[in-house]
């Protein structure tokens, strides 16, 4: 079977200016596909393509094997890109009945299932601008779920909510994939969201993609060793000779790859550096993503 997504080459200008820079991506049956990037990297309007919303200046896009062009195909897709366009002065529910008109209908029994599948079947008779913007969130989820879509993509869903608001809605996008069987691609800035939502990712920086995989495989094989020495140059001088190589992060403390504590703490014990701590660590997303970045806007 093809993929649910891919994009091959991607590239988006603007008045000369480059926005997105050849992008490849694919996304498998089951994903919950990260696609991270700092603001501005060029994730949303990498979406817009894949959504036909925006023609692309080159390269091409699949969705389930086929162009976005074909309207049957973009019916197997459920999205909200960038600001979800909600009616205010009508209810949530009258809210789901006009966009259910705009796009084939929709049962009110289908109504009500995604109102509870996103937990607002109670506050459904209100009207959406007393919602929180978490709530909005949500309503505008309950809109994609309509068309009961095979893939839905989430544009940064956790922008302007507060930390329990985030919460939810992690936790909704991992029943979406977990209990109704859905492929989910989720945008986002966040790094710890997509860590601990998504099995895959790609990182975007400047319009061009950095790395695509297997999130676990992103931080295997990239421990670290902690090290508080002095005098810390003579420390990663020792680093250095060992194979090794490290980065000063604050006054006396050090970040270290390359070798491993039982073999650092003998040599540098050896050369009359003062250890004052070296611990082993597990790299976050974070790491990876801000070397990537950095990188990036070094070239």
């Amino acid at each position: 079977m093809p993929p649910v997504l891919a994009t091959h080459e991607l590239r988006k200008r603007y008045r000369g200016r480059t926005v997105v820079d050849g992008v490849s991506l694919t996304v498998e049956r089951g994903d919950v596909y990260g696609f991270l990037g700092p603001n501005g990297a060029g994730k949303s309007t990498t979406l817009r393509m894949v959504l036909d919303l925006v023609r692309p200046t080159s390269g091409t896009v699949e969705l389930f094997g086929r162009p976005p062009s074909d309207r049957r195909v973009l019916a197997r897709v459920g999205a909200i890109v960038e600001s979800p366009a909600l009616y205010t002065y009508l209810s949530g529910r009258d809210n789901l009945r006009m966009l259910a008109d705009l796009s084939g209908g929709a049962s009110a029994a289908r109504i009500d299932e995604v109102l509870d599948r996103v937990d607002l079947r109670e506050r459904a008779g209100d009207l959406v601008r007393v919602y929180s913007h978490g709530m909005k969130q949500r309503l505008a989820i309950a809109a994609a779920l309509l068309p009961r879509p095979e893939l839905i993509i989430l544009d940064e869903p956790t922008n302007g909510l507060d930390p329990m608001g985030i919460r939810d809605m992690r936790e909704l996008v991992r029943s979406l994939a977990a209990d109704d069987g859905l492929t989910v691609v989720l945008s986002s800035h966040l790094l710890v969201e997509v860590e601990q939502v998504c099995n895959r990712a790609a990182i975007i920086a400047r319009g061009r993609k950095r790395w695509e995989g297997e999130v676990a495989a992103l931080l295997a094989g990239r421990e670290r060793v902690r090290l508080r020495a002095r005098p810390l140059d003579r420390a990663l001088a020792i680093v250095g000779d060992l194979g090794g190589s490290g980065r000063e992060v604050e006054p006396g403390l050090a970040h270290v790859t390359g070798v491993v504590a039982a073999a650092l703490v003998p040599a540098l014990v050896a050369a009359g550096v003062e250890v004052d701590e070296v611990a082993p660590e597990s790299p976050t997303l974070e790491d990876v993503f801000v070397s990537m970045v950095d990188a990036a806007e070094a070239a």
